[in-house]
């Protein structure tokens, strides 16, 4: 990025606002989150989370004169409308794992009660994204990032979508000794078919001997990981763990401190389900790679 190009987006009146707006927004749905109790905690839940983006949105476009608003403006409203479908798959499947629940139980009480569930996952790809552009900034990981290439012809990648469904096979079959397959399973079905697409892919990059997407979104997702639970861990409508063979090993806030690993292969499949509808949705183009 040209100095230049920086500097004016530092001097845009629209970074400050939007830091300052996002930040007022943050602090008040925060605290409203950690004391507020019922249907309202919902929407200071979604109201936390928006003002996280908003504020990180500002930073990225400080620090590196362009960012998820600046590029999609009412765009940008795509990612968090097609974050609803994508996490109530995970929903579905955690019918089958039961590897966390949500106290007070109440979700599946009314058709209001899903629209407000559905209000909190709106947010979900809108943070994992603008946190993947916000490690983007940092030197050292928006630099490129050139290393061994993986050798996967074409035959290969077709033949990973197979991995992919019997992983889903698996966790169906065995789901509380597979439940760890669930977060790799969208990304083994679609990445390969991006790949083989000319989309934007995962393994298209490692097949090119490029690491720095996957590396930067491997790095964003701990931090996502870190403020999910840390925000979930003294609200009232909080979401609890089950996860065999790990409830007395260590934990950070609700989570086992190893379950954080979940999160990497997460944001893969994150990455893979939005390029595999993004562009006949016309959803904004991502920057978290150093060539983007």
């Amino acid at each position: 990025m040209k100095a230049s190009t920086t500097a004016s987006a530092a001097l845009s009146p629209s970074v400050p606002v939007r830091l300052v707006v996002g930040g007022l927004l943050l602090a008040a749905a925060w605290s409203a989150y950690w004391s507020w109790e019922g249907a309202a905690v919902h929407v200071a839940f979604f109201g936390t989370w928006l003002g996280y983006i908003l504020s990180a949105d500002a930073v990225v476009l400080y620090r590196t004169g362009t960012s998820p608003l600046l590029r999609a403006r009412w765009a940008f409203v795509g990612v968090f409308a097609i974050s609803v479908p994508f996490w109530w798959i995970y929903e579905g499947l955690n019918l089958i794992t039961d590897n966390w629940d949500y106290a007070p139980r109440h979700w599946e009480e009314s058709a209001g009660s899903a629209l407000l569930f559905s209000l909190d996952f709106a947010t979900v790809l809108p943070g994992l994204f603008v946190t993947a552009e916000l490690v983007r900034s940092i030197k050292f990981f928006g630099m490129p990032w050139s290393g061994g290439l993986v050798p996967l012809a074409a035959p290969a990648l077709r033949s990973i979508p197979i991995v992919g469904l019997a992983a889903l096979t698996a966790v169906l079959m065995w789901p509380h000794l597979m439940y760890p397959l669930v977060w790799l399973v969208l990304f083994l079905l679609l990445d390969p078919v991006n790949a083989l697409a000319g989309r934007p892919s995962l393994f298209d990059n490692l097949i090119r001997g490029r690491w720095d997407t996957i590396v930067t979104l491997s790095a964003a997702s701990p931090v996502c990981g870190f403020l999910w639970e840390m925000w979930n861990s003294r609200s009232s409508l909080r979401w609890i763990y089950h996860v065999p063979g790990f409830e007395d090993s260590v934990h950070l806030f609700q989570m086992p401190l190893v379950g954080y690993a979940g999160y990497v292969p997460f944001i893969w499949s994150a990455y893979a389900a939005y390029h595999f509808v993004r562009a006949p949705l016309r959803l904004p183009h991502l920057r978290v790679g150093a060539d983007d």
